[in-house]
């Protein structure tokens, strides 16, 4: 949290960096006025969401945190461009303007108090560490992204079997999605060189402020895999960066399901006219739905975390192959929900149960 002191008001307000999901808390202290107006303001778009609170023994309270998460509402999250290397924005962070106003009882105003904070779609909890050094399983003969995030006038190496093979800048804070030709790369690291005073890493447990972190460097080191057979998934994680992983198919329970009406038509003879009795009934629709089990055999405890993150997602999405129009194809899903025991063995297996959209069937 920041905090101001005005004329005797205090105002605590959001770092520069906030998670759409965590309470972006405004605190209002000291002021002996009538009420104060918020307004939130999305940048890039211009809407605005205001609302006025009257004071209580000279302080107000404020979350704007349901305000920013609606501006996600409009972010399709399947399009992602694999189409060609380089950094694109994964629109999953939005700069917003909040403007504090504060009224006298007249209804006059009595000044006002502005800020900027940049809102990423995910949250964080005690202890957690963001954009820090990563290691990722990347699975190249699939599609693939590393999401970083940059505060802008920054550049990303791309460093393949030891030497540097690309360069892009990530002019503008946002949250970027990298891609990389990696064909024939078996040693890959990305990384911001930055300046080696600063951070870039986020950490919510002694409440270290999340600033800009201007030129802080960062790093991602990649596993190459192979391998291209299996259920391959993508979801975004509480920290608003897209993850890939190929698990191996298990077994597939389908399940049909009645739905509507029992109907019985009392207009036809009591016989079997041409066959079909008249007291017998129909049903006129019924429903399909597929679970798939998945598995990632004997992974590590950071792995398994990483892969638990998966079950969180409100948003993933099956490949489904590289289609003639040659753009990637997805099929969103859902994770169903349950107990995920982490033992303490050294590895253990993830395993998680999909479930694919209903099955289209006939209806009368």
């Amino acid at each position: 949290m920041r905090k101001e002191v005005i004329s005797g008001i205090t105002v605590e307000y959001p770092d520069e960096i906030s998670f759409c999901f965590n309470p972006v808390v405004i605190n209002v202290s000291g002021y002996t006025g009538a009420s104060i107006g918020m307004a939130v303001i999305d940048v890039a778009t211009g809407n605005t969401h205001a609302e006025k609170r009257a004071m209580f023994s000279s302080s107000c309270f404020f979350d704007a945190s349901f305000y920013m998460q609606s501006a996600f509402d409009s972010v399709d999250f399947k399009e992602v461009d694999y189409s060609e290397a380089g950094a694109k924005d994964s629109k999953v962070g939005r700069l917003f303007r909040i403007i504090l106003i504060l009224y006298a009882a007249d209804g006059s105003t009595e000044g006002d108090f502005q800020f900027e904070t940049f809102v990423i779609w995910g949250a964080m909890k005690i202890g957690e560490r963001y954009n820090g050094e990563r290691t990722l399983v990347c699975f190249k003969n699939l599609p693939f992204t590393i999401g970083m995030y940059s505060s802008g006038e920054d550049v990303v190496n791309v460093i393949v079997n030891g030497n540097q093979t690309a360069s892009y800048k990530l002019p503008e804070q946002k949250v970027w999605n990298i891609v990389l030709e990696l064909a024939k790369a078996n040693d890959v690291v990305i990384e911001v060189p930055g300046k080696k005073d600063d951070s870039s890493v986020f950490d919510y447990t002694f409440d270290y402020t999340f600033h800009k972190a201007l030129n802080a460097p960062s790093r991602v080191k990649l596993i190459m895999d192979d391998c291209k057979e299996g259920i391959y998934l993508r979801w975004i994680n509480r920290h608003g960066f897209y993850c890939y992983w190929l698990f191996c198919k298990g077994d597939e329970s389908q399940q049909v399901a009645d739905e509507g009406e029992f109907i019985r038509n009392n207009m036809t003879d009591y016989n079997y006219v041409n066959g079909y009795h008249g007291g017998s009934g129909r049903q006129q629709k019924k429903t399909g739905s597929n679970t798939l089990n998945i598995c990632a055999p004997l992974v590590d405890s950071d792995t398994y975390d990483f892969l638990f993150q998966l079950a969180l997602s409100p948003v993933i999405d099956m490949y489904m192959g590289f289609g003639p129009d040659e753009i990637d194809r997805w099929m969103g899903i859902n994770v169903s929900v349950g107990t995920y025991t982490k033992t303490r063995a050294v590895l253990q297996d993830f395993v998680a149960a999909i479930i694919l959209p209903e099955t289209r069937v006939q209806s009368l």
